[in-house]
């Protein structure tokens, strides 16, 4: 899912790619818990959680933005955003300031930047086509608070920076005037030129919807882009879903809240726990649901105990895995007025998926095969995101538009693909030579048909376009359409 001239993923998320497949499951995967790496609070605080993650590729360094409060007796009105450093991702330091930078800093806590009701999770989003150097960091809020900093320009706002630390209230950018909340995280659409974030349609109603803006002061009226359907049972809210740009595709983490039945005294429930499924958008507008599972790790019930889990960041680093940062919390819903003043209640917990890791083609019974929809190449290899069994391999043959072997690229020629690579180029011995390369097609649309005999495949890499349609058009993705039909 890729614009013209550039490299294309295709992720086996459904079978849209596909034009058949044989002997061959989709098999989905969960998170793993990364290993050795325990929980982590902040001690300096009384309660502490996760909102947003960077990482600087160029300098290796992390940071990592949270909701925190040095008194939860306080509720949300105790609740300001907290800021962390780290040289590892794993290991985090409060970044203390001197002189505090925020009303709410404490002797002890100086890595309070910036206040407001948080619970409306604000997620730092460090914007890397904004001019204005004060401006890199936004971070769209709700205040909900008793003594909101001004409640005269709405209470959906948005708060710039230059640093993600010194933060200012855009009285400009009111992107709703009625309270809403959940986790708003960020991310820039390159197919509708949009910024968007994922909030809920009014407070309380716990649902999916998303916010768009162009420029930062005129903002899309939110639109509700996932509503339970008939597979949810009755109890079913959806909390919140963070979204992240993956590849070309949108990834989508949908927090569920599993209400508890008895909790009736309101039209909102409060009790019940926590979990999230996986989701996904080719647009980042429309979004598919998959298995239903949760992609958290179980830390439950005589593990950790975590009864509500909040995957809020995901980051991959530099050695491809994709790092999933959530806030674990001890309990259920609506369970912090159960414990003990000192008792921790909430963790950062680190899961991680190997690249493309969502899911993958298995072959179900030694040997399947799939066939893709045509591609029309511009050069170069094409990989594999795949692993194979120990008598495992996968072999591949290039067919026009006909389905008929392309010379040169049969699969009698393949040279097997085998082991466990992100990367790894199919290749084709033609005599002496081996052919890596789709230069010799010139352009030649092609199907892509592959037999996996005891093998896993993850993704596929071309510098190639799907072929559809009959004129070339710009799809709702904002996707070249060759016009290649038959």
């Amino acid at each position: 899912m890729t614009k013209p001239g550039s490299m294309r993923t295709i992720l086996f998320l459904d079978d849209w790619p596909i034009l058949t497949r044989q002997g061959i499951d989709r098999r989905w995967f969960a998170a793993e818990p990364w290993p050795g790496i325990k929980p982590w609070r902040d001690p300096l605080l009384d309660y502490s959680s996760v909102t947003s993650v960077l990482h600087d590729q160029a300098t290796g360094s992390w940071r990592m933005w949270g909701a925190g409060s040095t008194d939860r007796s306080k509720s949300d009105e105790g609740i300001g955003l907290t800021a962390y450093g780290s040289a590892n991702g794993f290991d985090w330091q409060p970044l203390q300031q001197d002189p505090p930078v925020d009303r709410n800093s404490t002797p002890r806590a100086r890595h309070i930047v910036f206040s407001g009701e948080h619970a409306a999770h604000g997620a730092p989003f460090h914007d890397e086509r904004e001019p204005d150097p004060a401006r890199r960091f936004k971070m769209p809020y709700s205040d909900l608070s008793k003594n909101p900093v001004d409640a005269s320009y709405g209470t959906c706002r948005v708060a710039v920076s230059p640093d993600g630390i010194n933060w200012t209230i855009d009285k400009g950018a009111v992107w709703r005037r009625q309270h809403t909340d959940t986790l708003f995280t960020v991310l820039f659409n390159p197919y509708t030129g949009k910024y968007q974030w994922t909030s809920r349609p009014i407070l309380g109603d716990r649902r999916v919807a998303l916010d768009q803006t162009a420029d930062w002061r005129q903002f899309d009226k939110p639109q509700v882009i996932v509503h339970p359907d008939p597979m949810d049972i009755p109890g079913v809210e959806l909390y919140g879903m963070p979204q992240f740009f993956y590849e070309g595709y949108f990834i989508g983490f949908l927090w569920r809240m599993w209400a508890a039945t008895n909790d009736l005294a309101g039209s909102t429930r409060f009790m019940g726990r926590v979990d999230a499924e996986l989701t996904y958008s080719v647009n980042g507008l429309a979004w598919n649901r998959t298995n239903r599972q949760p992609v958290m790790p179980d830390r439950g019930w005589g593990r950790e105990n975590f009864g509500s889990e909040y995957p809020t960041a995901m980051v991959q680093d530099s050695d491809g895995w994709l790092r999933v940062y959530t806030t674990s919390c001890v309990g259920e819903h609506n369970d912090w007025n159960k414990f003990a003043k000192d008792e921790t209640i909430a963790y950062v917990t680190v899961s991680r998926w190997r690249r493309d890791g969502f899911c993958a083609l298995e072959s179900n019974s030694d040997t399947g095969s799939v066939l893709l929809r045509g591609l029309l190449p511009r050069g170069g290899p094409i990989h594999l995101n795949a692993t194979t069994g120990r008598f495992g391999r996968i072999r591949a043959e290039l067919r026009n538009l006909q389905n008929q072997p392309i010379p040169g690229y049969e699969l009698a020629r393949s040279v097997p693909v085998t082991g466990d690579g992100h990367f790894m180029p199919l290749r084709w011995q033609d005599g002496g030579v081996v052919r890596e390369t789709l230069d010799p097609l010139n352009g030649q649309p092609f199907k892509l048909y592959m037999e996996l005999e005891q093998a896993r495949l993850y993704a596929v890499r071309a510098d190639a376009d799907l072929v559809f349609g009959f004129v070339p058009e710009t799809s709702l993705a904002g996707e070249y359409l060759p016009n290649i039909c038959c």
